[in-house]
């Protein structure tokens, strides 16, 4: 039991370090003279890292010692931030943020790996596994109403928020290594595939599930991109910090209770096509209504159209992955994995896109995500369809 509370005390923790100069990056990176149409290159250098080394944290983890990865995955990500906050050219920065990428996918990811293969968790595995992700979420809506209020007091001078959120990661690695063990009796020594052959396998997959995954990929670009450039859009606003800090921890706690509230309801009632369906039709709209109407009352629309979306999302995601798991003839490997594939690009082309033109269109750029949407919806209901599970 012990041991279960470390976890998700680490897990909260990661959140939050993760998360606290988050509301400062946009103003972060036009105090040091960035060009917003690198601003997208950044965000996508840091997913890319992912992308490519998360398959290689996986496989040291199940080979090696998980504390240690996650150590070592802690003290790189603090290191990236102080340089983060140091570096004042763009390439250098786009270096950086790819650094960062490198090393924050060797932290949670080797967490949930420990509480899948650890016995002692076999009871109630499933349930961890949940609070783990849900204390992370916890984690980074208080990192982020955190971040945006200390922001408020070092306009123009945020490199204070990329040292503090440095010294604090280093803090956390050291409390990780002295009293968070993720020892495994039996350590698993078949290597995870490479981000280019998880790729590789969704030319395995049947046509169906194929639209499926383009759909994925096509959500992944919308949600990304609302995630990245709603703090952008925020300061070109005019708020402070603090504004999108606390707007950012409400949607944490709106995801909160729609995971432990809503979902479970959802999944046993209702067919898991058609709640996906309907979820992605909602998001469309009101994204839509979100930045169609009035900006001058931005966060009226903000506080309720825009929460909409963010409780459709928290819908969606463990909704997609239950309907993936029906598919039994396809291996979990080549299903999670071609998953992944898609969500890492949405991830990495979406950013690019977006970077290069929401400069010149601002607004707009958040009204052609929802149009992305909504085609999604198009074709999820042609998924629909087509299948019958």
């Amino acid at each position: 039991m012990r041991k279960a509370w470390l976890l998700l005390a680490f897990s909260l923790l990661v959140g939050l370090g993760m998360n606290l100069a988050h509301p400062v990056t946009p103003a972060h990176l036009n105090t040091i003279g960035i060009d917003k149409a690198m601003f997208g290159v950044m965000f996508a250098s840091m997913n890319l890292g992912q992308f490519i080394f998360a398959p290689f944290w996986g496989n040291l983890g199940d080979q090696k010692n998980r504390t240690w990865v996650a150590f070592i995955g802690l003290v790189g990500y603090a290191i990236s931030q102080f340089l983060f906050g140091y570096v004042t050219n763009v390439y250098l920065v786009i270096l950086v943020r790819f650094m960062a990428g490198v090393f924050a996918c060797a932290i949670l990811s080797n967490g949930l790996a420990h509480i899948s293969v650890n016995k002692n968790f076999e009871n109630n595995k499933a349930k961890l596994i949940s609070l783990f992700v849900a204390f992370n979420v916890m984690g980074a809506t208080i990192g982020y109403y955190i971040g945006g209020f200390v922001g408020d007091f070092f306009v123009g001078q945020e490199y204070v928020l990329m040292y503090t959120q440095g010294f604090y990661n280093l803090i956390l690695a050291g409390l990780t290594i002295t009293f968070l063990k993720m020892d495994e009796e039996i350590k698993i020594v078949k290597k995870r595939q490479s981000a280019i052959a998880q790729l590789a396998q969704i030319k395995k997959l049947s046509k169906e599930l194929f639209l499926l995954i383009i759909i994925i990929a096509l959500v992944s670009i919308s949600q990304t991109n609302f995630s990245k450039y709603l703090d952008m859009y925020i300061k070109d606003l005019h708020y402070k910090p603090s504004v999108n800090g606390t707007l950012v921890f409400v949607t944490g706690i709106v995801t909160l209770i729609m995971s432990f509230l809503v979902v479970p309801h959802l999944n046993k009632r209702y067919k898991e096509t058609n709640t996906i369906l309907v979820v992605v039709i909602l998001q469309a709209i009101f994204t839509a209504l979100t930045f169609s109407l009035n900006q001058d009352l931005f966060l009226v629309w903000g506080y309720t159209f825009f929460m909409v979306y963010i409780a459709g999302k928290a819908i969606y995601e463990p909704t997609i992955a239950s309907h993936l798991s029906k598919y039994t003839d396809v291996s979990p490997g080549v299903l999670m994995g071609s998953r992944q594939s898609a969500i890492s690009l949405g991830a990495i082309i979406g950013p690019l896109v977006a970077g290069i033109i929401y400069d010149d269109i601002g607004v707009y750029l958040f009204l052609i995500l929802s149009g992305i949407l909504a085609l999604s919806a198009v074709l999820l209901f042609i998924y629909k369809e087509r299948v019958n599970i």
